[in-house]
């Protein structure tokens, strides 16, 4: 008699046909088996033209494209009601999707629209799928953060970005980074673990592919290192490659 197969773990990832998150589900996809990730894209075009190019698999691990604009209620609960339809549950989400700017907007337009994507989206699609998460047995979020966020080393005049004059984007991830403080304590009796993550200054779309920044696949390391954690690691952190961050 064959044994039973153990259960795929699911995850989602915001924001994951470009960027971080696409890394996230490339290094998720090579190096982890029995892992079903949801490679969430506002665009479904291109979610399915992400997923389609991860064909480096672990064993018994999938790549899905799924729809989801984190800007949209219904969005969110379209695909809530499909990950439970056809997973019953999700064990991992990560708030990925962000922007860092936008252009040719007033002072009070920028600072309300990145927010919202970067801050409030990210507390909107956690609620929704509480219940979800709820059902795995070691259910866990991870919030794909900035050390721009921290209210610590933007005071810190030693830090190699202090005075950068990015208020929007610094704002929203400091509001991200009290989603996750509140959203860690409030489902602390769930089990579910709430934990930030700084990828550092990686070249992508969001600072236009600047060539100070370093390779994007560098910067999955740390998420997927939470990502993977069991139920007995640690919630309420802000983590980097390098340790602990000051939040």
């Amino acid at each position: 008699m064959s044994a039973t197969k153990a259960p795929q773990t699911i995850v989602l990832i915001t924001g994951a046909n470009q960027g971080l998150g696409f890394e996230v589900a490339k290094k998720l996809a090579a190096e982890q088996a029995n892992y079903h990730i949801l490679l969430g894209s506002r665009n479904p075009q291109k979610g399915q033209d992400a997923a389609s190019c991860i064909t480096n698999l672990a064993e018994n691990t999938s790549v899905q494209a799924t729809e989801i604009d984190i800007l949209s209620d219904a969005s969110i609960q379209r695909c809530v009601s499909e990950v439970e339809a056809r997973h019953g549950r999700l064990d991992v989400l990560l708030n990925n999707a962000a922007i860092g700017r936008v252009d040719e907007s007033s002072r009070r337009e920028e600072m309300m629209r990145v927010v919202e994507t970067n801050a409030v989206s990210a507390w909107c699609v956690t609620e929704e799928f509480a219940p979800l998460l709820k059902k795995s047995e070691a259910p866990r979020v991870v919030m794909m953060t900035s050390g721009l966020g921290s209210l610590g080393m933007t005071l810190d005049p030693a830090r190699a970005y202090y005075g950068l004059d990015a208020p929007a984007y610094k704002v929203s991830k400091a509001a991200m980074n009290m989603v996750a403080a509140v959203e860690a304590v409030k489902y602390a009796k769930d089990g579910i673990k709430v934990n930030v993550v700084c990828p550092g200054f990686r070249k992508t779309n969001l600072n236009g592919y600047s060539e100070m920044a370093g390779d994007p696949a560098d910067g999955a390391i740390e998420a997927c290192r939470v990502i993977i954690m069991g139920k007995e690691g640690p919630t309420g952190r802000f983590t980097t490659l390098e340790g602990e961050y000051p939040w």
